[in-house]
């Protein structure tokens, strides 16, 4: 059970970065993109946005979402991420930057 529920949420969390992917720099920056609350499998759980432009005009995106535990205390992350370039391209965002958001 509790394995389903984490593969779940990180299954909304990578189809959320699916759509941002979609969005170019401009609809990125003037989207409203607030946090959204939601329950998976009974359990209560946090999906937010982060954009941080880049100095050669890229725009990182980072998709974090906090999953509360059911019995214990903590809570399951799962991270999206990637880089929108200013010609509407998208490249991964390299593994080790995801650390930086846990």
């Amino acid at each position: 059970m509790f394995l389903r529920a984490v593969k779940e949420f990180r299954e909304i969390v990578n189809a959320r970065g699916e759509q941002l992917r979609r969005l170019s720099i401009d609809e990125l920056v003037d989207s409203e993109l607030p946090i959204e609350h939601l329950t998976v499998q009974s359990r209560s759980a946090t999906i937010g946005i982060i954009l941080e432009p880049q100095p050669d005009g890229r725009m990182r995106v980072v998709v974090q979402g906090f999953m509360n535990a059911r019995f214990l205390l903590g809570s399951s992350v799962a991270l999206d991420g990637f880089f929108k370039h200013p010609d509407g391209s998208v490249s991964p965002m390299p593994e080790r930057e995801f650390y930086w958001y846990d």
